[in-house]
């Protein structure tokens, strides 16, 4: 049975970056087929960093298999191209509020 990992963060987006003046975060999951636990933690700091996002904390880390995304299609369209690419990130902003964006950053 074929499987694909899901690591679920919340994330800020790094100095410097495109996204640091327009988002205020994101929740960004990362579908991969890194079996073991560390190593999709590992695989998914290296490539939310790669985007020009900083994870502030994992929120969850499981295993998905076809059959459970069978009644959500972007979710299975994502686990289908993990199996082809190795890995996928799906980015959900949030926008920064100018009232709170010197906390955020």
């Amino acid at each position: 049975m074929e499987t694909v990992r899901v690591v679920m963060v919340d994330a800020l987006p790094l100095p410097g970056t495109e996204a640091f003046a327009e988002y205020g975060g994101a929740t960004i999951n990362i579908y991969s087929t890194e079996q073991s636990e560390d190593g999709a933690l590992t695989l998914a700091a290296r490539e939310v960093a790669e985007a020009g996002w900083q994870i502030q904390s994992v929120e969850d880390n499981f295993l998905l298999t076809r059959a459970d995304l069978m009644d959500s299609p972007d979710g299975l369209q994502y686990f289908e191209q993990a199996l082809v690419d190795g890995i996928v990130l799906v980015i959900y902003t949030y926008p920064a509020d100018a009232a709170d964006r010197n906390a955020i950053h």
